[in-house]
């Protein structure tokens, strides 16, 4: 029960504090005026409790309330969704502070203070993310320790020591709830109108878009293969196919999915399991060319993969690919008419080029052959490519002759097909690294890459990428071989001759992935699995599941009360042995210790020998002692 005269000004600092921790991560997402609203109730509140004044009347909490809700009203047009909905929990957990005046508001304002907890998990759900989180209940149950102290003040060893052994004995409780729990068959840190921007590839590029890409070292996805990691130059993850152009950019046609795929495997299949970072988008990834589309997708005519959902949760799937086939070989005229256009009234230079191309060159292969050792000998791989105006391929091509991947694979597309030639462009991821420790294929944003794809009459569609011509280091050992590091911390890795770094970074790596797995994407199918795999229990439907909920609960509870219990009763000491105890001690601080045999009265004897100061202010301890110990 909290005592009434618990709301001084230590254990309200310590509230505003707890509540200032957890609202941090939300800060960048909050609009100012929610911020300035929460910062004033905060020091106002503070304020009250220095001074001992009266808290606002409740008039003036109701048309605060009210601001607070007509404006989020405003901000976000709709009263119902995550950033509105997270955003009023925050604003209105600040007035409840601001109002409190009773022990119940001070119980309210700290349970919502670990509901508010849970929404930041809406956001992140990194390690990082966790064991702050976990920090900050650790400070809201230190807080609730502080306001449950009765007459004193508590110290703060005295509220973070009994907090955080209360979070370990919780520890068993949880797990049996995390392990057990019936899992939702969606995401669980997912709301409707959370579908914010994502990170990765779009379904437009132009210029400059995949090097931008390019410097960010996130993860896109990590691929566990069931044999060996095919060679580097092989690893070409297809992605978004765009095939028409709109200016300066590239777009998708608007193509159907395909029921299954013609096509004559030149290879073995490579057979993988994908496990996709959350994108927002609705590609899914695999090595050109998948064999089929993976559950709850399908394969588009371009043969790119299509979720039928936005990928807004970890996304694993198993595939299976062949790296050398002939596809599209008996495609209609029709079928590749609209991989011949392009837009007539910009790049004048490099169509007229393509056209007198074509004409020295009838045979595509032969001009194809050319074209590469032209892209070979004149032209430089970059990060930083020169701006480019109007005309960009022109200028590109004929001027500046710096780029990235999209830079030679969109030139090389648009120089075809004004050659008569059908192409189009493909993006997508290009390689990867291995992580020793998981021997996972970790492939980040950095390895994102456009190339292009050509119709030739007894191929079909055959890859061409230019950028091997220009920098064939990037195709075969990675961007970093070809650039060098990017980013100061790619530079310290690089610089680093013992490895540790590095080595570091694969640990990190590999915990993540396995964080992964087991804690946010600990889903229905890791659960079956992990009853099937650990308990040997098949086919477990919800009923079996509630009872093994009930069991774990009732089990976990009960070890850690007969732990407690045990504790209690082995330290379980009179007080008068206990006074005795702390008397002797206090004695052997002084240079006089006891012996073990040796009783009350002849400690009193040798005192009285040895230290008679001393004696005198013993005697009447001592003597009381054995009066409460051994008198009848």
């Amino acid at each position: 029960m909290l005592n009434q005269g618990a709301l001084t000004l230590a254990n309200i600092t310590w509230l505003l504090a707890a509540m200032a921790f957890v609202i941090a991560p939300h800060v960048t997402r909050l609009p100012i005026w929610v911020s300035a609203v929460c910062v004033g109730a905060g020091l106002a509140r503070w304020w009250i409790a220095r001074r001992g004044l009266r808290t606002p009347p409740w008039w003036i909490m109701a048309m605060l309330a009210v601001a607070v809700a007509a404006g989020a009203l405003v901000e976000y047009r709709q009263l119902i969704g995550r950033e509105v909905g997270v955003t009023l929990l925050i604003a209105m957990l600040c007035l409840k502070v601001l109002e409190m005046r009773m022990k119940r508001d001070v119980v309210i304002a700290i349970f919502l203070g670990f509901f508010l907890a849970m929404t930041n998990f809406l956001y992140s759900q990194t390690i990082l993310m966790g064991l702050y989180m976990l920090a900050c209940v650790w400070i809201f149950v230190a807080t609730l320790v502080g306001f449950n102290r009765i007459n004193t003040e508590a110290t703060v060893r005295e509220r973070l020591v009994p907090a955080f052994w209360l979070l370990i004995q919780a520890i068993p409780l949880m797990l049996v709830l995390f392990f057990l729990f019936p899992r939702l068959s969606g995401p669980l840190w997912r709301m409707p109108g959370a579908d914010s921007a994502g990170s990765g590839l779009s379904d437009e590029m132009s210029p400059g878009d995949i090097s931008k890409l390019s410097l960010s070292d996130a993860v896109a996805f990590r691929v566990d293969f069931d044999a060996a990691v095919p060679e580097t130059q092989d690893l070409y993850w297809r992605g978004p196919v765009l095939g028409r152009q709109v200016g300066r950019s590239w777009k998708m046609y608007p193509v159907r999915a395909a029921p299954r795929i013609q096509y004559d495997a030149l290879s073995p299949p490579v057979k993988y399991r994908v496990t996709l970072q959350p994108s927002n988008k609705p590609w899914l990834f695999a090595l050109d060319l998948p064999a089929a589309a993976p559950p709850e997708a399908s394969i588009l005519g371009d043969f790119q993969l299509r979720s039928f959902g936005l990928v807004t949760s970890l996304r694993s799937y198993e595939m299976s690919s062949h790296l050398r086939y002939r596809v599209g070989t008996d495609l209609p005229p029709e079928a590749l008419r609209p991989y011949l256009q392009y837009n007539e009234d910009i790049n004048p230079r490099t169509i007229a080029y393509a056209k007198k191309l074509r004409e020295d060159n009838p045979d595509p292969k032969v001009l194809i052959e050319k074209l590469m050792a032209r892209y070979n000998s004149e032209f430089e791989y970059t990060l930083e490519p020169p701006r480019l105006g109007l005309h960009p391929v022109d200028e590109f091509l004929f001027d500046t002759k710096k780029g990235f991947c999209e830079h030679y694979a969109g030139s090389f597309v648009l120089i075809l097909r004004a050659a008569g030639i059908p192409a189009r462009v493909v993006t997508g991821y290009q390689g990867g690294e291995v992580n020793p420790i998981s021997r996972q294929l970790v492939v980040r944003q950095s390895e994102a890459h456009a190339w292009s794809e050509v119709w030739l009459e007894d191929l079909g569609w055959v890859r061409a990428d230019p950028t091997f011509a220009v920098s064939p280091l990037r195709i075969n050992r990675g961007m970093t071989e070809a650039l060098g590091p990017q980013g100061v911390l790619n530079g310290l890795i690089q610089a680093d001759r013992f490895g540790l770094l590095k080595q570091i970074g694969f640990t990190w790596d590999a915990v993540n992935s396995q964080w992964n797995q087991w804690v946010v994407g600990f889903n229905q199918e890791r659960q079956r699995f992990a009853f099937e795999s650990w308990l040997g229990v098949r086919d477990m439907d919800w009923r079996q599941l509630a009872i093994w909920l009930i069991v774990g609960m009732v089990s976990s509870s009960g070890v850690v009360g007969l732990i407690l219990l045990m504790k209690i009763y082995r330290t379980r000491t009179e007080p008068v042995v206990a006074a005795y105890a702390r008397f002797c001690a206090k004695l052997a601080k002084a240079g006089v210790s006891r012996a073990p045999s040796e009783g009350p009265m002849d400690l009193l004897s040798r005192l009285a020998r040895e230290r008679p100061a001393l004696a005198v202010r013993a005697r009447p301890v001592l003597e009381a002692y054995v009066a409460l110990r051994y008198a009848p």
